[in-house]
């Protein structure tokens, strides 16, 4: 009986087993079982919903709908607007995934070195990623500001300027400027990633180079460029998703303006579908936009992974059978196949011009230049923002602007925290929310999380022990497809039935409509993370007498928890952190969450709201900042795992 037990588990570790016992083996897809289910209800019917809108012109106040066919799409690609609006989607795409891979690789390069400070040097780097994009678009926003602006005071106060600047006032300056915003935001992202890969990298492929007499830029450029190559496969597959799908900086500091300057095809679709209530071409926008993701993502993936013909042409002693299926093993088989490359490579001949002791001291130069370049970058954005949360609204709205600050007061804190105070006699409906909102996210973030982790959980083991069946295979494609559906596509679809089933403006259908987004990123998280674990650990629980559901719970879960620990702050961060679906799902304090509270500030903004919206944005990252400072370990980890951020 033992032995028949261990067979069927060498099954469902996916290594060479009879047919006929395999057919037998549905413990695995009923694992997954539970996550495509979800996967399907919330992401697959809202996309054939979203496709019927598209299909039709629909009248808000009758609620008729007329079928129209393609009507839609041939009413909306012709026009100008949609041509420009997707030329500036490429453009924003194109340049902010090229500098957001070139920063990420100097700051990765830079924490990989060991030098005094480094761990908080590390956690500094998370703070721009670990802040709500929303928080992100109100301090640039207001750093930028034309009348009472930062950016303006030290330009002021330096007399480099006579007067200010409309920084947002001109179309190509305000698109420049949210790109380097969503640059700012998410290159840390890139720079976890690469970092991850650089310390997976053997430490003898650059002793080896040194000893040869190869320098710095050589190594670089020969060895950790190469190494890296599946991983800097797997950043371009999702900073570009991220580009094409950036809403949430464009709707807090420009609202596609001035004019249609910034109009790019995300905020094309939300505001035909919800400004302008033609949800019928809003839809055929948005799932537009959801092929051209899906299309992309086909194609980066073509490119990550070895196709059959390919495969066939290495040796075996170089690659592993690769399996489409298995992200984390295809990119440790690209990174087996680059150090057997490496170890092909000509001997180096060295050139410098410098003597050894010169080149130290240089070295070491430039090396506390870049960390104190990175610090800057990183953290001192964010210490503004607290800055501004200790200044009266006096001093915040001084003209001629300057950065030089007023007595600090914690008066805003005070204002949010405790809105029954007042606000000197002016009452502060917005920041009266402000409470209500720091605890919709947190029950919102817990209940996702927890989802997550159980759901996830039990298909990521599924799919690590038996991803290479062609079943599990193939539901694991379409997992990893859905990864990559823009949220507004799901918008729309999520509004209408929400509505008609009562879940508008209640948590629980934030909590529905987040899991859309962060199950497939839970899932294949934990999948790399039991990758990792050896299968003995079952066998021998097998061979003890325990079933196999006994050995996951009382040998495999307690081995996962740090993988369990870095996938639940993954989740805990992203929902946290989620603006859109809160945004059109939630109208009343009684669901809204922080970054809709801290949004609501720039609807109708008043002088003396300044210092709460501030307060209220320093308390929206307290929470994500403090994680991410706390974890930055168990975050690298994660993302060497095969974790990745919406």
């Amino acid at each position: 009986m033992a032995s028949t037990t261990v067979r069927d588990l060498t099954i469902g570790t996916g290594t060479a087993a009879p047919q006929r016992a395999e057919k037998r083996d549905w413990l695995p897809f009923l694992l997954s079982f539970p996550t495509l289910l979800v996967v399907f209800l919330v992401i697959g019917l809202p996309l054939i919903y979203s496709l019927a809108l598209s299909l039709h012109r629909i009248n808000m106040l009758t609620q008729k709908w007329i079928f129209v066919g393609l009507g839609n799409y041939t009413s909306v690609i012709p026009q100008p607007d949609f041509i420009w609006a997707l030329a500036r989607t490429a453009v924003f795409a194109g340049v902010t995934v090229a500098l957001g891979l070139a920063l990420g690789m100097g700051m990765a390069l830079i924490l990989n070195m060991r030098f005094p400070g480094r761990g908080l040097l590390r956690s500094v780097v998370l703070i721009p990623w670990a802040m709500a994009p929303v928080t992100v678009g109100v301090l640039w926003g207001w750093i930028f500001d034309g009348s009472y602006g930062p950016m303006n005071g030290l330009l002021l106060d330096l007399g480099l300027i006579d007067r200010a600047i409309p920084w947002l006032g001109n179309g190509s300056v305000a698109f420049a400027i949210v790109i380097l915003v969503h640059v700012w935001n998410q290159a840390p992202l890139t720079a976890l990633l690469i970092l991850a890969g650089l310390q997976s990298m053997p430490d003898n492929l650059h002793r080896a180079a040194r000893i040869d007499g190869a320098g710095p830029i050589t190594r670089f450029f020969k060895i950790t460029v190469p190494w890296l190559k599946p991983m800097l496969l797997l950043i371009m597959i999702l900073t570009t998703i991220n580009s094409i799908m950036a809403f949430d900086l464009f709707w807090t500091m420009t609202k596609g303006g001035p004019g249609s300057a910034t109009t790019v095809f995300s905020w094309m679709g939300y505001a035909m579908a919800f400004q302008f209530m033609r949800m019928g071409e809003g839809a055929a926008i948005l799932y537009i936009l959801t092929i051209l993701c899906l299309v992309l993502a086909w194609f980066y993936l073509k490119l990550f992974f070895p196709t059959a013909a390919r495969a066939k042409a290495l040796t075996a002693k170089d690659l592993e059978p690769a399996d489409p299926a298995n992200l984390t093993g295809t990119v440790l088989s690209g990174m087996r196949r680059t150090t057997a490359r490496l170890a092909r490579l000509p001997a180096f001949t060295p050139r410098s011009t410098f003597s050894p002791r010169t080149r130290r001291i240089l070295g070491k130069v430039a090396m506390w230049t870049a960390i104190v370049l990175i610090f800057v970058w990183s953290f001192v954005p964010f210490a503004w923002l607290i800055l501004m949360s200790l200044q009266s609204a006096a001093d915040l709205v001084r003209t001629p602007a300057t950065v030089v600050p007023g007595p600090l007061t914690l008066e805003n804190f005070r204002y949010v925290l405790f809105p029954d105070t007042g606000t000197g006699g002016q009452s502060s409906v917005q920041a009266s929310r402000v409470p209500f909102g720091i605890w919709n996210s947190f029950l919102v973030a817990v209940a996702v999380t927890a989802v997550n982790l159980v759901l996830g959980g039990l298909a990521g083991y599924a799919y690590a022990r038996s991803g290479k069946s062609r079943l599990m295979g193939g539901t694991l494609w379409a997992l990893m497809l859905t990864r990559m559906t823009p949220s507004l596509a799901l918008i729309l679809p999520f509004f209408l039935v929400f509505k008609t089933m009562g879940l508008l403006d209640t948590r629980t259908g934030l909590v529905i409509a987040y899991c859309s987004l962060i199950l497939p990123l839970s899932t294949w998280m934990m999948k790399g993370y039991f990758e990792g674990l050896p299968p003995n650990l079952e066998k021998a629980a097998l061979v003890d007498g325990c079933s196999r559901l006994k050995a996951i719970w009382k040998i495999v879960l307690p081995v996962s928890i740090p993988g369990l620990v870095a996938a639940g702050i993954f989740c805990f961060l992203i929902s946290w952190n989620e603006f859109i679906f809160a945004l059109i799902l939630t109208g009343t304090p009684n669901a809204q969450t922080i970054p809709v509270i801290i949004a609501g500030f720039l609807v109708q903004l008043r002088f003396y709201d300044y210092g709460p919206m501030f307060a209220a944005s320093v308390l929206a990252v307290i929470p994500p900042v403090v994680i991410a400072l706390l974890f930055q370990r168990w975050l690298v980890s994660g993302m060497l795992s095969g974790s990745i951020k919406g």
